[in-house]
């Protein structure tokens, strides 16, 4: 059975992007906010393999929506996009393996994919 990955940014452009060059080797979820995540998240619960979501966006931003969900989804891998440097939350998500790993955009795809492989 092939992973089912959950991409989250508030720019829809990056989740046509994500979703077309992931679909072959995946089965890809979306959603355009921290809001639609949790929906997702609550009707695909048993299937999601991994979250990958941009950080910044309005209302609830990556961290936070890795937050609401690490209690209840312990061992679902997240990731973060971020167009920002590493900053002290970054390093501190990442340490206290919240976090996985962080993509800088513009993305590269070869590392997402062979990031989401070695982790899955």
């Amino acid at each position: 059975m092939r992973p089912t990955i959950l991409f989250v940014d508030d720019e829809i452009i990056n989740l046509f992007v994500l979703e077309k060059r992931f679909e072959g080797d995946y089965n890809v979820l979306t959603a355009e906010s921290g809001e639609e995540a949790l929906k997702k998240i609550e009707e695909n619960k048993e299937n999601i393999s991994a979250l990958i979501s941009d950080l910044r966006m309005p209302g609830m931003d990556g961290l936070q929506l890795i937050d609401k969900i690490k209690p209840s989804l312990i061992d679902i891998p997240c990731f973060l996009l971020t167009g920002y440097e590493r900053n002290e939350q970054i390093e501190g998500a990442i340490s206290s393996k919240k976090v996985v790993y962080m993509f800088k955009k513009p993305f590269d795809y070869n590392e997402i994919d062979s990031v989401l492989k070695d982790t899955l």
